[in-house]
């Protein structure tokens, strides 16, 4: 196809026709960039006017401003364009066209910035459905790999918060009648609610829906301290259910309909992570829990002695360790059976599991023997609160799942005091168990 002939400029004092203004637009590069479309306007004005022409054009993020120096120049037309409205300025010589031929140049300046309008349109949506579909496969890549409930809700926390740019964000789970907040991450230290009624939620969002930007009357906003942006429901099955809420923006940009349901897309994977968090929890707790007598078995022990003993090491702080075996176990099953036997070292476990603080661990250590593990419990405080124990565990009365009196001899020893690594720590304990033992039972050896 032949290239369309350059129209000569206008002789002085004749004005173009409108087919000349069209002819004229027609090398402006319509599918370059923004600053070629703006050169290639000013060069057809020029060659069209032979006067001083300067085009603005309100661009983002920097404007346009191509041609001759603003002063001196009048405007000839308004325009939509990328960003806003542009202006084409120019000398004194247009304003003596004809009607025509003025509205013939309007017209064409126009419709080169409208194309550019709707292809900056489609750029910035198709940025948007770039961001979306790399934030999805980011979350997705991040909880892909099931990882234990407490991780799983900071990295939840975490994909959310940087993907929409929020200020803070908080996670909720159903707990009775409320929404109690299990994590919180805040760049600017905003404080939540610990928790929300779950009439408040449901009056805006229930399990299932999408998310929500709530109304300023919203009953949600009297019960989070922070300003809330958006809320997004979570639905892990079966009647279970949770929440997720955003504050504001970074940016300040407002959370607007593709962000809400790109939200949705990231609340419903973040849903189906979390389920799973919970069912690893549950699996890893059965696996290092023993079924009888409800402390942790000897695989449990193992995990928790290291990481306490590591603490201790990186933190120079002491541990006690108390291993106890219960007296005589061997008669009480001969005696009365396997099944009082059963029940002796239930009563042994609940003593232990319910005895000390939450920090400490109860462990069954095989057989009729335990472990109790005290962080942050130099030995002086070990020998105290095995004791504690012995006396406890001998003024537990017969009853009719246990018909005799039950006591105990313990053994105790201390990292880093008695031994500075796991194996020699367990050995140290051991052996004064077995002084235990030796010097009559019933009683606290130390190593």
């Amino acid at each position: 196809m032949a290239a369309p002939a350059h129209p000569r400029p206008p002789r002085e004092g004749h004005a173009p026709d409108p087919a000349t203004v069209t002819l004229a637009f027609a090398s402006v590069p319509l599918l370059g960039t923004p600053e070629q479309a703006a050169q290639g306007c000013v060069e057809a004005v020029r060659m069209l006017t032979g006067d001083a022409v300067r085009l603005e054009v309100p661009t983002r993020p920097v404007p346009l401003g191509v041609g001759d120096p603003r002063e001196g120049l009048a405007s000839v037309a308004r325009f939509g364009a990328p960003g806003g409205e542009g202006e084409l300025l120019c000398g004194g010589t247009v304003q003596s066209w004809p009607q025509e031929s003025r509205d013939a140049l309007v017209q064409q300046v126009a419709r080169v910035w409208s194309l550019h309008a709707q292809r900056a349109g489609q750029a910035l949506e198709l940025d948007q459905l770039r961001f979306h579909l790399g934030a999805l496969q980011q979350v997705a890549r991040t909880l892909a790999v099931v990882r234990g409930a407490e991780e799983t809700e900071r990295l939840v926390l975490d994909s959310v918060g940087e993907v929409f740019f929020a200020w803070w964000a908080a996670l909720y789970h159903t707990d009775g009648e409320q929404y109690t907040c299990r994590a919180v991450r805040s760049l600017r230290g905003e404080s939540v609610a610990y928790a929300i009624p779950s009439r408040v939620v449901r009056a805006i969002a229930a399990p299932g829906q999408p998310p929500v930007i709530p109304p300023e009357d919203a009953e949600i906003r009297d019960h989070v301290p922070a300003e809330v942006a958006v809320v997004a429901p979570l639905d892990f099955g079966e009647g279970d259910a949770g929440l997720l809420i955003l504050g504001r923006r970074m940016t300040e940009a407002p959370y607007e309909a593709h962000d809400l349901a790109l939200l949705r897309a990231l609340a419903d994977s973040s849903a189906i992570a979390l389920r799973n968090a919970e069912l690893l929890d549950r699996l890893r707790a059965q696996a290092t829990i023993d079924p009888l007598t409800g402390c942790h078995n000897r695989r449990g022990f193992d995990e928790i002695l290291a990481v306490e003993v590591a603490r201790g090491k990186r933190y120079k702080r002491p541990l006690s360790l108390v291993l106890l075996d219960i007296d005589h176990f061997k008669r009480i099953n001969d005696d009365f059976g396997h099944e009082v036997g059963d029940h002796a070292l239930q009563r042994i476990g609940r003593a232990v599991r319910h005895t000390f603080r939450t920090t400490d661990s109860a462990c069954r250590h095989g057989g009729e023997e335990f472990a109790l593990i005290f962080p942050e419990t130099p030995k002086d405080e070990g020998l105290r609160l095995a004791e504690r124990l012995r006396m406890l565990v001998e003024s537990l009365p017969p009853n009719a799942e246990v018909p005799r009196t039950l006591t105990a001899s313990f053994g105790v020893a201390c990292f880093p005091d008695d031994a500075e690594t796991i194996p020699d720590l367990i050995r140290a304990a051991d052996r004064a168990l077995y002084q235990a033992k030796t010097n009559g039972r019933n009683r606290v050896e130390q190593a």
